[in-house]
C-alpha cells in the first residue's frame, strides 16, 4: 500500500503525536485500580512515587497541543484561503470533536448498565464511572481552545512573541491569585496554559524554532525545567506534573516550552525516520484512528473490569509484584477492545448525516462549541453516574452536535464561501 502525503504535510509532526497517543492510553489504563472489600475503583498509581518524577518527561499532553496548534494553525489558513470564514473553522473542528463523544458515552454508560444488571454494588460503580470520565477532560479543553484559533491566529500575526507572554503572564498571575491569596481562580488556567501550548504551536508552524539555532534551543529546554526545579523547590509546588496538570501550573507551562524546545532538537531526527516506510505505516494508522482509540480506551477499560468481575478474576492489591506481573495481560485485553473499536466505530461514524452547507453566524458557531464543552464538562465532573449526570451532559453533546449539522437558515451558499465540512485529525 501506497500512502500520498500531502504537499508541505510536516511528519515530524504526525510521529510526535502518534508516539504520545499510546503513552496516555497506557497511564490511563494502569491509573485505572481495582480492588478491595469492599470492591472500589480508584487511582492505582497515587502513592507510586517512582511515576511522579517519571513524568517529567512522560507527561506529553503538551505535546499535544503544540502539535495541535500547528495543525490548526495550517488547517486555518488554507480554509481562510479558501474563503472559508472563522466560524465554519469553529464548526468543523467541533464537530469533529464532539461527533465522537456522543457514541462514546452511550458506550460506557451501556457497559455500566450491563454491571448493574449483574448486580455489581452501585457504590463501586459510580467511583468506576468517574474514573472513566477522567479522560474527558482533554475533549471538552480542546473543544475550547480550537473554537479560538482564529482569534489567537490573528493574534500571533500581528504579535506573536507579545501573545505568547501575554498568555505567560496571565497564567503565572492566576497561580500568584490562587496559590499565593487563596482566591478560587486556578480553573482559568485551563485557559491561559493551553493556550500557552497552542501558540507555541504557531510559532512552531511558522519555522520560528527551526530557525532557532540548537544552543538557543537547548537553553530553553535547560531553562525551562531549571524553574520547574526552582518552583517545585522553592514555591511549594508539586514534583508530580500529574497533580500540576488539574488545574494545569505554571509547571505545565513550562513544560510545553521546554518539549517544543526537545522536539525542535530532534526534528530533523524524526524527519528521516518518517523516510522509512513502517514508521511512516504506523504514524498514519495511529493518525487515523486516533480520537477512536483516545475515546474509546475508556469503554474498553470499562468492559474488562465488567469481565473480571462477572468471571470471578481476583484484582491483586495495586503495585503489588501479583499486581504488577498481571499489568501486562491487562494492558493487552484493554487493546484488544480498542482495536475492535477502530474496526466498528468508523463505521458507525459514517452514519452521521452530511454537515449542511447553510452556513452558521460565528456567534451561533461558538454558542453550540460552548455548549458542547460544557455537556462534556458535566460528565467530567460529575461522573456517568449518577444516570441523570451522564444524560444530561449527553443531552447538551447531542444537541450541539444536532445543531452544527444542521446550519443556519437557508442562506444563498457558494462553494468559495462555505466549502463544507471536514474532517481532520485532532
Amino acid at each position: 500500500m501506497t500512502l500520498r502525503v500531502p504537499a508541505g504535510r510536516d511528519l515530524s509532526v504526525d510521529f510526535a503525536r502518534a508516539l504520545c497517543l499510546p503513552v496516555v492510553v497506557l497511564l490511563h489504563a494502569l491509573q485505572l485500580g481495582v480492588g478491595g472489600e469492599p470492591v472500589s475503583a480508584f487511582n492505582a498509581l497515587a502513592d507510586f512515587r517512582p511515576l511522579a518524577w517519571a513524568t517529567w518527561p512522560l507527561m506529553i499532553m503538551p505535546v499535544f497541543f503544540f502539535c495541535g496548534g500547528f495543525a490548526a494553525l495550517g488547517q486555518w489558513r488554507r480554509m481562510r484561503g479558501e474563503g472559508a470564514t472563522a466560524s465554519t473553522y469553529v464548526r468543523s473542528r467541533t464537530l469533529r470533536l464532539a461527533q465522537p463523544v456522543v457514541l462514546v458515552m452511550p458506550g460506557v454508560g451501556a457497559v455500566l448498565a450491563i454491571m448493574a444488571v449483574g448486580g455489581v454494588d452501585g457504590t463501586f460503580l459510580e467511583q468506576l464511572a468517574h474514573r472513566l470520565a477522567e479522560p474527558l477532560w482533554f475533549i471538552a479543553v480542546y473543544i475550547g481552545v480550537s473554537a479560538v484559533v482564529p482569534s489567537m491566529a490573528a493574534l500571533h500575526d500581528r504579535a506573536p512573541l507579545r501573545t505568547l507572554t501575554a498568555l505567560a503572564a496571565g497564567a503565572a498571575v492566576i497561580d500568584l491569585l490562587s496559590r499565593a491569596g487563596g482566591l478560587p481562580v486556578a480553573a482559568l488556567n485551563w485557559g491561559f496554559v493551553w493556550l500557552f501550548a497552542q501558540q507555541l504551536g504557531f510559532l512552531l508552524r511558522d519555522g520560528w524554532f527551526e530557525r532557532a539555532t540548537r544552543w538557543l534551543l537547548v537553553g530553553f529546554a535547560a531553562a525551562s525545567y531549571a524553574a520547574m526545579g526552582m518552583l517545585v523547590g522553592f514555591a511549594g509546588y508539586s514534583f508530580d506534573m500529574l497533580t500540576n496538570l488539574n488545574p494545569p501550573t505554571l509547571c505545565i507551562l513550562l513544560l510545553s516550552l521546554g518539549q517544543v524546545s526537545l522536539f525542535a532538537l530532534l526534528q530533523p531526527s524524526i524527519r528521516r525516520a518518517m523516510a522509512v516506510p513502517l514508521v511512516v505505516r504506523v504514524v498514519f494508522v495511529l493518525g487515523v484512528f486516533g480520537m477512536v482509540i483516545y475515546v474509546w480506551h475508556t469503554v474498553a477499560m470499562a468492559a474488562v473490569v465488567g469481565i473480571q468481575l462477572a468471571l470471578g478474576l481476583p484484582f491483586p492489591p495495586v503495585l503489588s509484584p501479583s499486581w504488577w506481573a498481571t499489568r501486562p495481560v491487562w494492558i493487552l485485553a484493554i487493546a484488544a477492545f480498542v482495536a475492535v473499536a477502530c474496526l466498528l466505530v468508523p463505521r458507525l461514524e459514517k452514519l452521521w448525516p452530511s454537515a449542511s452547507k447553510r452556513p452558521l453566524p460565528l456567534v451561533l458557531s461558538a454558542f453550540w462549541a460552548a455548549v458542547a464543552m460544557v455537556g462534556v464538562g458535566v460528565v467530567l465532573l460529575g461522573g456517568y453516574l449518577p444516570a441523570a449526570i451522564g444524560l444530561i451532559g449527553w443531552a447538551l453533546v447531542t444537541v450541539a452536535v444536532a445543531a452544527l449539522l444542521a446550519g443556519g437558515a437557508r442562506s444563498r451558499v457558494t462553494s468559495a464561501g462555505e466549502p463544507d465540512i471536514e474532517r481532520v485529525g485532532v
